[in-house]
């Protein structure tokens, strides 16, 4: 993850509860610690980021789930993966 990226995903953890609230998973679209519009999926976020001018790597498209389903996400994949635990 580049050094744009992690700050901007800090930025929306950070700040998660209130993002999230009124928009659970959609796809949010950030960019200069900044919400710029919700979407349905990340595809169509990404399509308006680069519509609007927006280079990859700097602007975050991030799905609206609270910090627990986000480890149970990370945790199920690593596990299907054969990370183990």
């Amino acid at each position: 993850m580049t050094e744009k990226l992690e700050s901007l995903y800090n930025w929306f953890d950070m700040k998660r509860n209130e993002i999230i609230s009124g928009h659970e998973n959609e796809r949010v679209l950030i960019s200069n610690n900044e919400v710029i519009a919700y979407f349905p999926d990340e595809r169509t976020a990404v399509a308006e980021a680069l519509k609007k001018g927006m280079k990859q790597g700097d602007f975050l498209v991030q799905r609206c789930i609270t910090e627990e389903e986000e480890l149970q996400m990370f945790y199920n994949v690593n596990l299907a993966v054969g990370y183990g635990y």
